[in-house]
C-alpha cells in the first residue's frame, strides 16, 4: 500500500485498513448501483473502499476520479489521476485533468508534450485550441496565432479559431485587433454569447471607447443586464477600464475552451461529460463564478440537488452572478422538497436585491407549493410592483397570482389576473385552459369556456390536461357523447393521472358504460388522488354517480338513465 501514498491519503478518509479483510462483492455492487443512480458521494465512498481492498482496480479508480470531479473536489481528483497515470492507464477524462493540472502550474511545455504524446486521443478542435494557447504560454506567440489561423481554415471551425485569435490579441494588449475580429464575428454570425459580448465590450473599454462600448452594452443587454453584468455596467458608467479582464493570460484562454464546451453541451444528455468541462473551467478560472454557476446548473439538471445547492452557495453576495446563483440555489432546494429552505434563501435575496422581480416570483411559487396562498399572492404582487416601476410586464406572474386567488376562492381577482395575462400574451394555451376550466367548474359562462378551451386544444393538441378540459366542459354542458372521445384521448395522453381517469369514469357513466366507468374510477383510486377526491370516488363506486350528484344537491345525469 505504501507505493500509493497520494491515493491512500484520499480514500482512507472513508474506510480504515481493517476493511482489507472484507469481500469486494458488497462494495462493488454498491458502487455500481450508485454509479447507475448518479449518486456521486455514495459512488466515491464505495469505490474508495474497493481500492482499499484492491489497489489494482483501475475501473474503481476511474469512477472515483469522476465522482470527485462531479463533487468539485479537484484536489483529490488530480491526486488519484496521478496514480491512475502512473499505473499506465489512460482515459479521456484523466488526460484532460492532467492537461488542466499542467496549465494551472503554467507548465505549458508539459501541456504541449502531453498533446503530442496522445495526439490521437482527444478531440481535434479542443486539442487544437489548447495547443494554440499552450504555445502562447510557452512564449511562442507567433506560432500560437498560426495555430488559430490554421483552425480557422478548417470547414466549420472558422468562428472558433478566430474567436480565440481575438482573445490572444486581448492577452498581448492588441485591443484594436481583438475588437475588429470580435465585431466581424458578431456581424457575420448575427449573434454571439453573453460572455463573448462582454469580452467585446471590455476590448472597447481598454481602448477608452466608452461611448461605443456603452451603446453596444445597451443594445445587447438592455434590462437583462441586472443579474450578470452589474460590475461591467458600473465600469461603463464610471468610464473606467475594467477592473478585471475576463481573458488576461493563456490559462484563461484554455479555461474558456472548457467553459465553451460545457455551455455547448449543456443542452445535451451527456451530463457527466458536460460537468467535467465545467469543473475544469472552474478549476482554471481565477474568477470562477460563471463556471461555478454552470456546474451548479448542470448538477441541478442531473437532480444532484445537495451538490447543486452547495455549488450555488459558493458564489459571494458581492458577485454580479449572486442573484442568479441564489435563484438556482432556491430552485434546487425546492426541487429536493425543502420548500422552507428555499423560502428562506429567497426572502434574504429580496432583502439584498429588492428590485429583483424573479426572486419575488420564485418566492410566490414556493409559498403556493406549501399552500400558503395569501403569502403567494403577496409575493406575486411585489413582483408585479417591481415590473410596474420598470415599465415591464409578465403574463406568467398574472397567471400564477390568478391561480393563487382562485384557490383562495377569490374568483373576482382571479379572473382579472387571467384576463390580464391574456392581454399580455393573447391565446396563451395554459391561461386559456385554466380560465376555461375554472369557468366550467364554477358553472359560469360555459359557452365562453368552451371557446377558450377549443382554442387551447388547437394550440396544444397533445396536452392531456387541456384535452381533458375540453372533454370536461362538454360533459358539463351535458354533451356526454361528444365528451367521451376527448376524455379517452386525455387518458391516453396522461394514463396515470387520477383526475383524468376519474373524469373518464364519469363520462362512461353518463353514456351508460357503467362497467367501464367503475373500472376507470378504480384506476383513478390506484393513482393516489387527493383524499377529498378519493372519498368521492369511493362513494361513486358504492352507489353510482347519479346518487352522488343527488346527495350533493345536483341534478342526476339524465342520459345515463336510458341505459342499463
Amino acid at each position: 500500500m505504501t507505493q500509493f501514498p497520494a491515493i491512500m491519503a484520499v480514500i482512507t478518509t472513508f474506510w480504515v485498513l481493517p476493511a482489507l479483510a472484507e469481500s469486494v462483492a458488497g462494495p462493488y455492487l454498491a458502487a455500481r448501483q450508485a454509479d447507475y443512480m448518479g449518486d456521486f458521494e455514495t459512488s466515491a465512498r464505495y469505490n474508495a473502499r474497493l481500492i482499499v481492498l484492491d489497489s489494482s482496480n483501475l475501473s474503481a479508480m476511474e469512477s472515483l476520479i469522476a465522482s470527485k470531479v462531479a463533487m468539485g473536489d479537484m484536489k483529490a481528483a488530480l491526486q488519484i489521476s496521478d496514480t491512475f497515470v502512473k499505473r499506465g492507464a489512460r482515459s479521456q477524462m484523466v488526460r484532460l485533468l492532467s492537461i488542466a493540472k499542467a496549465v494551472n502550474s503554467n507548465d505549458f511545455d508539459a501541456v504541449l508534450a502531453q498533446l503530442e504524446a496522445q495526439k490521437d486521443a482527444g478531440h481535434f478542435l479542443v486539442d487544437g485550441l489548447i495547443k494554440g494557447w499552450a504555445m502562447a504560454g510557452a512564449g511562442k506567440t507567433g506560432a500560437a496565432f498560426d495555430q488559430f489561423d490554421e483552425l480557422a481554415r478548417e470547414t466549420g471551425l472558422a468562428s472558433f479559431g478566430m474567436f480565440h485569435k481575438a482573445l490572444l490579441n486581448l492577452v498581448i494588449g492588441d485591443y484594436q485587433s481583438a475588437s475588429n475580429i470580435l465585431a466581424d464575428l458578431h456581424e457575420s454570425a448575427g449573434q454571439t454569447t453573453i460572455r463573448g459580448m462582454r469580452i467585446r465590450i471590455q476590448a472597447l473599454m481598454m481602448q477608452s471607447e466608452f461611448d461605443k462600448a456603452n451603446d453596444l452594452f445597451i443594445k445587447s443587454f438592455g434590462d437583462k443586464a441586472n443579474l450578470k453584468m452589474a460590475g461591467l455596467e458600473n465600469d461603463l458608467k464610471a468610464k473606467r477600464t475594467p477592473q478585471a479582464l475576463l481573458i488576461a493570460e493563456p490559462r484563461d484562454g484554455i479555461a474558456e475552451i472548457f467553459l465553451s464546451v460545457a455551455q455547448i453541451l449543456s443542452s445535451e444528455q451527456n451530463d457527466d461529460y458536460t460537468l467535467l468541462h465545467a469543473r475544469l473551467a472552474e478549476y482554471l478560472l481565477r474568477e470562477s463564478a460563471e463556471a461555478t454557476l454552470l456546474s451548479a446548473e448542470i448538477l441541478s439538471k442531473m437532480e444532484q440537488f445537495d451538490l447543486a445547492t452547495r455549488a450555488f452557495a459558493k458564489i459571494n453576495s458581492d458577485d454580479a452572478l449572486f442573484g442568479a446563483a441564489q435563484l438556482g440555489r432556491a430552485d434546487a432546494l425546492s426541487q429536493n422538497g425543502n420548500y422552507e429552505g428555499a423560502i428562506e434563501v429567497l426572502q434574504k435575496l429580496t432583502e439584498i436585491v429588492p428590485d429583483m422581480a424573479t426572486a419575488y416570483q420564485a418566492l410566490g411559487d414556493d409559498y403556493r407549493s406549501l399552500d400558503r396562498l395569501e403569502d403567494a399572492v403577496g409575493s406575486y404582487s411585489s413582483a408585479l410592483d417591481v415590473l410596474d416601476r420598470q415599465k415591464a410586464s409578465n403574463w406568467t406572474l398574472h397567471y400564477s397570482r390568478g391561480i393563487a386567488y382562485e384557490q383562495l376562492d377569490d374568483w373576482e381577482n382571479a379572473e382579472k389576473d387571467f384576463r390580464r395575462a391574456l392581454e399580455i400574451q393573447p391565446n396563451q394555451p395554459y391561461v386559456l385552459n385554466y380560465l376555461g376550466y375554472s369557468l366550467v367548474e364554477k358553472k359560469l359562462k360555459l359557452d365562453e369556456a368552451l371557446k377558450l378551451i377549443e382554442i387551447a386544444v388547437s394550440l396544444r393538441p397533445e396536452s392531456g390536461y387541456i384535452v381533458d378540459s375540453f372533454g370536461w366542459v362538454l360533459f358539463r354542458l351535458s354533451r356526454f357523447v361528444e365528451a367521451v372521445p376527448h376524455l379517452e384521448k386525455a387518458a391516453e395522453l396522461m394514463p396515470i393521472d387520477p383526475i383524468i381517469n376519474d373524469h373518464l369514469g364519469d363520462g362512461y357513466w353518463a353514456v351508460g358504460r357503467k362497467r367501464e366507468a367503475r373500472f376507470q374510477w378504480n384506476r383513478a383510486l390506484s393513482f393516489d388522488p387527493e383524499e377529498v377526491d378519493a372519498i368521492r370516488i369511493r362513494r361513486k363506486l358504492l352507489i353510482g354517480l347519479d346518487d352522488v350528484l343527488n346527495e350533493e344537491g345536483n341534478n342526476p345525469l339524465e342520459l345515463s338513465k336510458s341505459y342499463d
